[in-house]
């Protein structure tokens, strides 16, 4: 793998300062943001749409006691609502829950927190009181803490402290990825983020060293990136395919996967183990190993909506956060430093835009941004780093800055708008556009 660009490749004092206080500057401004989005909704609780079905695995093994979810049923009875995920199986009499447990396992620490504290500050001790709702809060905001911290150190095995920083501070603040990590962190997408950052630092150590150790930790993570989302599993194609990228690397790897078959045992070992836990609910709720469980929802793979999730005022990956443009550059001009990333990447970028546009609803309901692509963030960062680490001249480096740190202020602007309201979740009009930048 070459070296990074040379003129980048020391960094000033202040540099590695600002860089080892990214992480704890961004909690701080999340916690700010928390406050500041809450004030601003009193009436919505954060505990809500589909992080309510995430989060009712804990309150039905905490304080229903209930895993069959008839007790949550009979509370809402004929209010219970299909969006809420719960659909009664005609062989059990149980109730699925189309949301997989992942997530709610992530939740647990946080929730135990909240639901042990609850009566001592008085509060009631039903799963959905204040404090359960602000240790919720907290545990999104954990994730993308995590998932940075991860981040960070991915890419320092990579790139110069100057490029690292400036490629956080976009991956953070130029995409949707903050307000997921805040505002809207019930949902699964900064957990999986996190999940994705630490794939990216696992996967190259295991090559380098599988030891028992990693090869745990690297099923571990794998098992739960499908746990919190099963069709996060495209993530995986990270795991065989880096650092394949000609027909020499291809038998390299397969000889590689032979002369350790014990620790790529123990892995998918690791791995299996994690997603008992999946088949094991599955079964439990339907009788049945495995299933698919968003029933009345499915694909349309003959007519896939690629332009629109891509482009389209509707959604658009590009339209809506256009930073990722630069990622897609730094792959291709970078193409020999980040070889190792190349084919995993793009695999995973056409499958998820392939899958994305073929879902029922492609634009997957109210959100700011594409959601379906936050947690990508962590595989497109080794792009924008890439770009960076390639602006050589001066005066080119402060116009790419100057364009990006626009590109970031136009993302926080629209995120300050949809707080307020007037970016609509969804189905956008030009006119809609176009009156969010004049005063109300």
């Amino acid at each position: 793998m070459t070296s990074a660009t040379p003129s980048l490749a020391s960094s000033a004092p202040w540099v590695q300062r600002a860089l080892r206080l990214f992480v704890p500057v961004v909690g701080v401004l999340g916690l700010l943001s928390l406050v500041t989005y809450y004030r601003m909704h009193p009436d919505i609780p954060f505990i809500r749409s589909d992080g309510y079905g995430y989060h009712l695995y804990l309150t039905a093994a905490f304080v229903q006691h209930d895993l069959s979810f008839r007790t949550e049923a009979a509370e809402w009875g004929a209010d219970l609502d299909y969006n809420m995920g719960l659909t009664r199986d005609e062989t059990t009499g149980r109730y699925l829950n189309r949301f997989p447990p992942g997530q709610a396992l992530l939740m647990l620490p946080a929730f135990l927190g909240a639901h042990f504290s609850a009566p001592l500050l008085g509060f009631r001790q039903d799963g959905f009181s204040l404090p359960y709702h602000f240790a919720a809060a907290l545990s999104g905001l954990c994730a993308l803490l995590i998932g940075l911290t991860l981040l960070r150190r991915a890419l320092e095995a990579l790139f110069p402290a100057a490029v690292v920083l400036a490629t956080l501070t976009v991956v953070t603040f130029g995409t949707n990825l903050f307000h997921y990590g805040t505002a809207d962190a019930i949902f699964s997408h900064v957990y999986s983020f996190a999940l994705y950052s630490a794939l990216l630092l696992l996967v190259p150590a295991w090559y380098r060293a599988p030891t028992v150790r990693t090869s745990l930790l690297l099923g571990a993570v794998a098992g739960y990136i499908v746990l919190v989302r099963p069709p996060n599993a495209l993530a995986l194609v990270l795991v065989p395919l880096y650092g394949v990228y000609d027909g020499l690397t291809q038998r390299e790897r397969l000889a590689f996967f032979w002369k350790h078959k014990g620790r790529v045992a123990l892995a998918l070992l690791a791995m299996g183990a994690v997603l008992t836990i999946l088949f094991g609910y599955w079964h439990y709720a339907t009788g049945r190993w495995v299933m698919y469980s968003y029933r009345g929802q499915g694909f349309e793979f003959t007519r896939p909506q690629f332009h629109a999730v891509l482009f389209s005022l509707r959604k658009g990956l590009f339209f809506w956060t256009p930073v990722w443009l630069f990622a897609v550059a730094g792959f291709v001009r970078d193409r020999e430093h980040l070889r190792d990333y190349l084919m995993p990447v793009l695999l995973f970028f056409i499958f998820q835009v392939y899958l994305t546009a073929a879902w029922w609803h492609w634009p997957y309901g109210l959100s700011f941004g594409h959601r379906a692509f936050t947690e990508g963030s962590a595989f497109f960062a080794p792009g924008l780093a890439g770009f960076l680490a390639h602006l050589e001249r001066p005066a080119v480096r402060k116009a790419v800055g100057a364009v990006l740190a626009l590109l970031v202020a136009y993302e926080l602007f629209l995120m300050v708008r949809y707080w307020q309201g007037r970016l609509p979740g969804d189905r956008t009009t030009w006119a809609q556009y176009r009156s969010l930048f004049t005063l109300p």
